[in-house]
């Protein structure tokens, strides 16, 4: 089948996507122009229903030490004996890298024609979307969460209420050099037949 890039470009494109790490990432960011592309992608993933599960969260520069704090607080939320040092190496996550995206998941557990695992299903078609069309206008990217990300401090700094829960954050850049090459399954290892047999 003839695809929109000439000999299997794009598939290449995506089996090259690596991750960065956001401490690797420097500047230049991507412009406003490039993050309306990335939504653009992100807006392009599939949506049974045409729900919109997924929205994203530009986190600007001047508004990043309030998020440094709002980690910090998580941290201490998870452990209240976290020390100096680790409150510290908390906050600098929200520092890392020249943008910051989070992704905003807004899952609807009583639709009777979309359950929530087709909602997440988009999410996650979403958030590949923005990593691809990052690498695509020039810059690498990595999408990061844990725990954390559903602790009651990065709820309230983001304003969540019922449903709504902060899938992850992906950070974007610029990085100099190839990423470090990660193993991929092989293809069989993903593809197999159906034999049609039944299950008793």
């Amino acid at each position: 089948m003839e695809g929109f890039l000439p000999m299997n470009d794009m598939v290449d494109r995506i089996c090259a996507r690596r991750s960065v790490s956001p401490k690797r990432l420097g500047p230049p960011g991507p412009s406003a122009e490039d993050l309306r592309e990335i939504a653009r992608a992100a807006a392009a993933a599939p949506d049974h229903g045409r729900l919109g599960p997924t929205r994203l969260v530009h986190v600007p520069d001047e508004r990043r030490e309030a998020l440094a704090e709002a980690f910090a607080a998580a941290a201490l939320e998870e452990d209240p004996q976290c020390d100096a040092a680790r409150l510290e190496d908390a906050r600098q996550r929200a520092r890392n890298a020249p943008c910051l995206l989070a992704v905003i998941a807004t899952i609807t557990d009583d639709n009777p024609r979309v359950p929530p695992h087709e909602q997440w299903i988009s999410v996650g078609a979403s958030l590949q979307n923005v990593l691809l069309a990052a690498e695509a206008l020039g810059y690498r990217a990595m999408a990061v969460s844990g725990r954390r990300v559903e602790s009651r401090a990065l709820r309230a700094a983001f304003g969540l209420g019922e449903g709504e829960h902060l899938a992850t954050f992906v950070a974007v850049g610029s990085h100099d050099g190839e990423p470090k090459a990660t193993p991929r399954r092989a293809p069989e290892t993903v593809l197999e037949e159906w034999k049609g047999e039944m299950m008793p």
